[in-house]
């Protein structure tokens, strides 16, 4: 049960950074209280940065947080190159409704073209889509 009745805007959550350092990794979180509410996992691979995960907990959706997050990546790593799988996924965290399925491939793809992400498949991601700087 999330904290607010009805989500905030985006913006009314704070935007904290964890690291993984030894896997040059990085997740951006947002927290209504103590629940984690969306996340994005980041990994600088030297070359570019690879999105492997983007969440927004059920009870938040459509509220402009993912957006939020997608941009943070965006402005803080100016002339990077960004890529991901552009793939739904189901996130099972204790904390959040079991077996709810974010957006489903093909408005996943929309959505993230709005960013300036664009199909750009290779031999190891048939789904990839990448931003270039």
């Amino acid at each position: 049960m999330p904290k607010s009745a009805v989500p905030a805007a985006a913006d009314t959550y704070a935007l904290t950074r964890e690291t993984v350092d030894e896997a040059n990794e990085a997740w951006l979180l947002l927290h209504d209280g103590d629940l984690l509410i969306a996340f994005v996992d980041i990994i600088d691979c030297g070359h570019e940065l690879w999105i492997t995960d983007i969440a927004v907990h059920p009870d938040y959706r459509g509220h402009g947080l993912a957006s939020r997050l997608l941009n943070a990546v965006i402005h803080e790593n100016p002339g990077s190159d960004i890529a991901l799988s552009c793939c739904a996924i189901t996130v099972d965290l204790w904390e959040w409704p079991k077996g709810i399925a974010g957006l489903p491939t093909e408005a996943l793809a929309a959505w993230y073209a709005r960013y300036g992400f664009r199909p750009d498949p290779n031999e190891d991601t048939e789904d990839r889509m990448a931003r270039v700087s």
